[in-house]
């Protein structure tokens, strides 16, 4: 008779993540993500034949599934929190090796499907929707509860893990939006009944940063600002963005209409999001904007097209990534720019070596040709400490165990917790990929 977390990914780093909760002999499986820049240096290598998932797991790029060991026969069920890359990018080359469904909303069960086909993995498992705020049996012994949360992409949920020895929140990736741009608010009610949890499992990602994660309507805000007062007469305007940002993707358009321009959105990943997005009946992008998502296509429009400032042109290559849509046709010199056409980031950059050192090189090339170059038109998906602060007061978990972030992170949510909230130390659980704790 026990209860036990086992975390298997994202656990004093960022990224992978992935966790198990072990009720008795039941196991449920909650995320599996990609680290991804470990993923795009190892999937990129010019010596690569084949994405092998034991070399994926060996580089770091994916969860330690070995942590379980024989147990893994014992998973009765894999959930996964939200469509992000970090929290369901490993599901096509590790959700086969459980014997197990997948459980998801609508939208991330959407990712789900896009991602396996894209990568030509056949899953054996079944991938089941439920409803945002729903709760469902897994077990004899364990209900699952989807409560719904706000981020930056639609129908992220924290999950609920009930068991006979207690339940386990895992809110990992999440912020207390009071004016979303899409989608309702964070399921507060929920949050403040489910008090009493014995495990409470939190994103700490911004856990040093003090106050409140801004509103995606700031965001919203800060684009409109950017450049609808500009004269931008002949004049080429191009935003890049997170894919899977659905709300500010909706923005985007938004703009595109303010400046009497077509909105063209180019690139796969692009696609893949707006196309899942629709699918889940969360919003059709679709019909207000057009997708141009391959590189064939996407080269055609800059070849046969003479006039850009007839179009908002939406590409990926927010990170600088040389083979995203950005990047690439501007050192093809498909995109050509010049004095007072205006590039914007609506993003920040990942703190990792790759995606900094990318994003500098791409900087500085527009800064070469002497663009309007607007940058960190941007706000959060993640909470800040004051949001942390409130979820653990409405939920007073009896455990508390951060995850999503490195030394500085975790222990910054320690001290609020310890200091401010009068938990007991050893209540505080700060873990590495596979230490175990043990809570029934």
């Amino acid at each position: 008779m026990s209860l036990e977390i086992i975390p298997l990914g994202g656990f004093s780093e960022v990224g992978r993540n992935c966790c198990a909760v072990k009720a008795d002999d039941e196991i449920v499986i909650l995320d599996l993500g990609l680290m991804l820049d470990k993923y795009i240096e190892y999937a990129d290598s010019d010596e690569l034949t084949e994405i092998s998932p034991k070399k994926l797991i060996q580089v770091g790029a994916v969860p330690d599934i070995t942590i379980l060991g024989d147990l893994r026969k014992n998973v009765v069920g894999i959930c996964i929190s939200h469509g992000h890359l970090d929290h369901v990018g490993a599901v096509p080359y590790l959700a086969n090796r459980f014997d197990a469904d997948i459980h998801a909303t609508k939208m991330t069960c959407e990712v789900v499907r896009s991602l396996t086909s894209e990568e030509g993995k056949g899953l054996r498992n079944r991938v089941v929707s439920h409803p945002v705020n729903s709760r469902f049996p897994l077990t004899r012994s364990i209900d699952i509860e989807f409560v719904h949360l706000t981020h930056s992409i639609p129908q992220t949920v924290g999950i609920i893990v009930h068991t006979k020895y207690g339940s386990v929140a895992y809110f990992n990736d999440f912020k207390l939006d009071a004016t979303p741009t899409l989608g309702p608010k964070s399921n507060i009610k929920r949050l403040e009944e489910l008090k009493g949890l014995r495990a409470l499992i939190m994103d700490s990602l911004y856990a040093d940063v003090q106050g409140r994660a801004k509103s995606e309507r700031i965001a919203q805000e800060m684009l409109f600002d950017q450049v609808t007062h500009a004269d931008l007469k002949g004049k080429t305007v191009v935003v890049t963005t997170f894919s899977s940002h659905i709300a500010r993707m909706r923005s985007i358009v938004e703009l595109g209409k303010r400046l009497g321009r077509e909105t063209v959105i180019f690139g796969r990943s692009m696609e893949k999001y707006l196309v899942a997005a629709a699918n889940a009946d969360v919003i059709d992008l679709r019909k207000e904007a057009r997708l141009v998502p391959y590189r064939a296509k996407v080269d055609a429009f800059f070849k046969s097209t003479k006039d850009l400032s007839k179009y908002l042109l939406v590409m990926t290559g927010h990170q600088g990534e040389p083979k995203a849509v950005l990047s690439r046709t501007i050192a093809k010199g498909l995109l050509r720019l010049g004095p007072d056409d205006v590039v914007i980031f609506s993003s920040t950059t990942i703190p990792v070596g790759i995606c900094i050192e990318n994003r500098h090189k791409l900087e500085d090339t527009l800064r070469s040709m002497h663009v309007r170059l607007f940058t960190d038109v941007h706000v959060s998906g993640h909470g800040a400490k004051e949001d942390m602060r409130d979820v653990i007061r409405m939920m007073h978990p009896e455990h508390l165990i951060p995850t999503h972030g490195e030394m500085k992170q975790l222990g910054a949510l320690k001290e609020m917790a310890v200091s401010d909230l009068g938990y007991a130390p050893e209540k505080v659980h700060i873990l590495y990929n596979g230490q175990r704790v043990r809570l029934a």
